[in-house]
């Protein structure tokens, strides 16, 4: 009984932690990016595969926890980290 109360109370507090490591993982790899006397690195594949990867699991588990986990989504989801990582660097060999 007293689980059931504390897993209905729980569900929203984990949903909230979720939702916001989404912007935190976002904000604090492109304060990664910076160097130390003031400039910015260029976004690469290999950043935008980071981000993909680290935001895309809070999502996925937000969604699988509130049962909003449907087929589109996963597709979506599946197809975005297939681009991510299915797509060669872009290197010159000629």
């Amino acid at each position: 009984m007293w689980l059931d109360y504390l897993l209905r109370l729980s569900t929203p507090l984990i949903s909230i932690l979720l939702a916001l490591s989404v912007p935190f993982i976002i904000v604090r790899a492109l304060k990664n990016r910076e160097r130390p006397n003031g400039e910015s690195k260029g976004i690469g594949w290999q950043f935008i595969r980071y981000t993909t990867i680290a935001t895309s699991l809070p999502i996925i588990a937000l969604l699988a926890l509130n049962h909003a986990l449907t087929g589109e989504v996963g597709t979506i989801i599946a197809g975005v980290m297939g681009y991510a990582f299915g797509k060669s660097d872009e290197k010159n060999e000629g």
